[in-house]
């Protein structure tokens, strides 16, 4: 399989979050933890055989960011089971908010590898890899140009596990 990069990549992706979506939107499903943006499945993910989503997983994951990231203010988040390949798309950051924090952690011994896009830009200093032990993947993500905010995740391992992220505001422009 020829990997796309670049406009045609970010192009690809977003199609791929398009029909993610109308398909969960479709089939009425909504985001386990009930914040905005729901974590989407790429159509490779789709095509493999359905497993019931490990949700004591994907809580137990949210529980290890709500008490490891305080007096933080978040601005959208999620949780699920591990998949192949996952992700979300933050519409966009409140104008006020310069740059974010994002957190990631999952468990289940998986590794996951991470990329971001801020304005339809990739940003190659924020990517990194998490193995799935319930730590905390964390990075700091410039908001200052506006657009949607988006990260991808590719696993290796077991699905078994779940995973929840957040976005934290981190700098804001003064009044």
């Amino acid at each position: 399989m020829r990997r796309v990069s670049g406009a045609a990549g970010r192009a690809v992706r977003r199609l791929s979050v398009a029909l993610s979506v109308t398909t969960l939107l479709g089939a009425g499903a909504c985001s386990p933890s009930g914040q905005s943006g729901s974590p989407s499945q790429s159509p490779s993910a789709m095509e493999s055989t359905p497993t019931a989503p490990d949700t004591a997983a994907a809580e137990a994951a949210k529980s290890v960011l709500d008490r490891g990231i305080v007096a933080m203010e978040s601005i959208g988040g999620g949780s699920g089971g591990l998949e192949r390949q996952f992700g979300n798309t933050h519409p966009a950051t409140p104008d006020d908010v310069l740059s974010v924090s994002f957190a990631f952690t999952c468990t289940g011994g998986a590794t996951v590898a991470l990329t971001f896009t801020t304005a339809d830009k990739d940003v190659p200093s924020a990517a990194g890899t998490q193995v799935c032990d319930g730590s905390i993947f964390q990075r700091s993500i410039d908001t200052s140009k506006p657009g949607p905010l988006e990260f991808s995740a590719a696993l290796t391992g077991s699905e078994g596990g779940g995973y929840a992220y957040a976005y934290y505001a981190e700098k804001k422009q003064l009044p």
